[in-house]
């Protein structure tokens, strides 16, 4: 006897096997939102964001800052609100650092920045911006992959604060003086699912080489 359609065996094979492709395609992991670099975020530019992410690092003592952390034990050390910061590193010694993120966070990630400050008399913002920039024109690569998946248009996700801004302003020892211009590249991103992820992050200055790896917990 021939059967028109498949026989009733093949049929339910055939069935089985759509069943765990669907499957296999339910476990890719998922998609991770970048979020535009003009984007407004939380009723804050992203120019904004930078100068608090700055302002955060400053509110530590030299030393102990989450940018001089070379295990993750300052993650979340100060942190609030919706939007996390992740540090950056200094020196040329790559970092790994663990990191606990409650879920629902955004993320503002920074590539490389720099920051020139004036200790006294009137700030010159403009003279102090083209110092920021023309020191971030030695920058001759960035790079950031989120869970093995490179990340493109990097160049695009440049933040110049160009006017001054307080950068001690966390800093309840000192008045908030404006004082302070920064320029450099930040990657904001829409919360991550929760479980397990990992970021990277490398740049190159001049012959300075930073590499920065972030194994992430969201819960």
């Amino acid at each position: 006897m021939r059967f028109p359609f498949p026989a009733p065996a093949v049929l339910c094979a055939l069935l089985a096997a759509a069943t765990l492709s669907a499957a296999a395609a339910d476990t890719s992991p998922p998609a991770i939102t970048i979020i535009d670099p003009d984007e407004i975020v939380f009723d804050r530019s992203q120019v904004e964001w930078a100068e608090s992410y700055l302002q955060w690092i400053a509110a530590f003592a030299r030393g102990s800052s989450p940018s001089s952390d070379t295990t993750g034990a300052q993650c979340g050390a100060k942190q609030g609100g919706e939007v996390w910061f992740l540090a950056s590193s200094e020196g040329t010694q790559a970092v790994v650092r663990d990191c606990a993120i409650p879920a629902g966070k955004t993320l503002f990630v920074p590539l490389i920045s720099t920051t020139e400050r004036s200790n006294s008399g009137v700030p010159n913002c403009g003279a102090m911006a083209r110092q920021a920039a023309g020191a971030l024109a030695h920058v001759s690569r960035l790079s950031m992959t989120i869970d093995g998946r490179p990340v493109g248009g990097l160049q695009n996700h440049r933040q110049p604060t160009g006017e001054c801004f307080a950068l001690d302003a966390r800093q309840a020892s000192r008045s908030a003086t404006k004082a302070a211009v920064a320029d450099g590249y930040y990657v904001m991103l829409q919360p991550l699912p929760a479980g397990s992820h990992t970021i990277v992050v490398e740049a190159r200055i001049d012959t300075t080489a930073l590499s920065t790896t972030y194994h992430l917990e969201v819960h």
